[in-house]
């Protein structure tokens, strides 16, 4: 058994102790020492890096009371060695969790929600709760939150044996406990069992940002972070805001009213470019039917069009509302040339079938069935010699079976 300095003083970054054990562990090795600074995977917190001696400690767990040191190096047994762990990531960690468990605390203050989950992310960390909660709620959560650290509560460890906890307040109390129970309490805020770290006084969280909250299993997930997290995210943020309010040339507070000035600016052009496409495609229509190509009773019509690869179908579609209509209709969009093979709907031909044809002359991916077939091809010079053999076959096939 290893004993577990990190439980009474989580500010404890540096120990001597001795190697009790040290055997092959999934192509690395476990190390166990008489006691250890390093905290184990566990309660939703993620384990602790750092060294012993010069050598990494790459992962860290818990087996049976054990602590295993996960190293890429063995050590030797009886050794005497620096066990020294990385503190900016311990002390990330611990204001995280502090930050989660008065988060979990105010949630049930406020809402009589209970906290049913716990993650903790290199760069972010979540709880679910168990009811829903709308985003007039979640402003409020977080603010309760944030005058919470900000009174400074001091953060204390006490233990308890099982038949104790009945006369303890706890907002939440983990099943199957025995023995020793550990608790983290901090007057006037949280109080309930956990084997994490933390810091002595909220204070030292700094703040709260609850960055998304998502409707989950019938509650609600809350994403947040604490800290130089906090930090790191807002400024990411206010540098987005910055970017944009520059680009639209007003003030931040100014941008939301420019977007949505923007957006209806969009909506009106979109319509009058769908007017302006109507017309467009009329007159092209009309121009693909008069000089249509006559197969026996079917008109073909082979042709590129200097237009955007976008219109293709809709102008295949329109023109196929014509009775015996046979058509390939391409267009180029950058380095590739996309094309639309359609027939009138009182032509049987199947055009699954000719696809592949259109493909082996283009060099083109494509495919489809029964009125429409589509696909593309990288655009190269020639595409008209291909365009001319597709025609003249296509006329001979509608030819020979009129």
């Amino acid at each position: 058994m290893t004993k577990k300095l990190y439980l009474d003083d989580s500010y404890l970054t540096q120990i001597e102790a001795v190697v009790t054990a040290c055997a092959a562990f999934e192509d690395n090795y476990a190390v166990e020492l008489n006691e250890t600074v390093f905290y184990p995977t566990g309660g939703g917190q993620p384990h602790d890096t750092g060294f012993l001696g010069d050598i990494p400690v790459i992962d860290v767990r818990e087996e049976n009371e054990r602590v295993l040191h996960i190293t890429q190096k063995p050590l030797n047994v009886g050794d005497i060695v620096t066990a020294k762990i990385d503190w900016p990531r311990r002390l990330d960690h611990m204001r995280q969790h502090a930050g989660e468990h008065l988060l979990s605390f105010a949630a049930k203050e406020l809402f009589g929600a209970i906290n049913v989950g716990f993650h903790m992310a290199a760069t972010y960390c979540t709880i679910d709760i168990d009811i829903p909660l709308d985003a007039s709620q979640v402003k409020t959560l977080e603010e309760r939150t944030n005058e919470l650290i900000l009174e400074n509560l001091p953060v204390f460890i006490r233990y308890a044996q099982p038949d104790e906890l009945d006369d303890i307040p706890l907002r939440k109390r983990a099943a199957g406990l025995e023995g020793i129970i550990r608790i983290v309490y901090m007057p006037g805020g949280d109080s309930c069992t956990c084997c994490g770290t933390h810091v002595k006084n909220t204070g030292e969280i700094g703040s709260i940002l609850i960055t998304a909250a998502d409707h989950y299993k019938g509650g609600e997930r809350l994403t947040f972070v604490c800290g130089k997290r906090a930090n790191a995210h807002s400024r990411s943020i206010q540098n987005i805001v910055s970017e944009l309010a520059r680009s639209y040339s007003c003030q931040a507070g100014d941008l939301i009213a420019a977007i949505q000035k923007q957006q209806q600016q969009m909506a009106a052009l979109k319509r009058e470019n769908g007017i302006l496409n109507a017309k467009l495609n009329a007159y092209i229509m009309e121009e693909l039917s008069e000089n249509a190509r006559q197969a026996g009773r079917v008109r073909l019509i082979v042709k590129q069009l200097d237009t955007a690869a976008s219109q293709l179908r809709p102008l295949a579609l329109a023109l196929c509302k014509q009775p015996s209509v046979f058509s390939l209709l391409l267009a180029s969009e950058g380095e590739n040339v996309n094309y639309v093979l359609c027939r009138s709907e009182n032509l049987k031909h199947d055009m699954g079938e000719f696809a592949p044809i259109v493909n082996a002359a283009l060099n083109a991916r494509g495919g489809g069935r029964q009125a429409l077939a589509q696909g593309s091809a990288k655009l190269t010079g020639g595409i008209n010699e291909a365009l001319k053999q597709l025609e003249d076959y296509f006329e001979k096939r509608l030819m020979a079976e009129k």
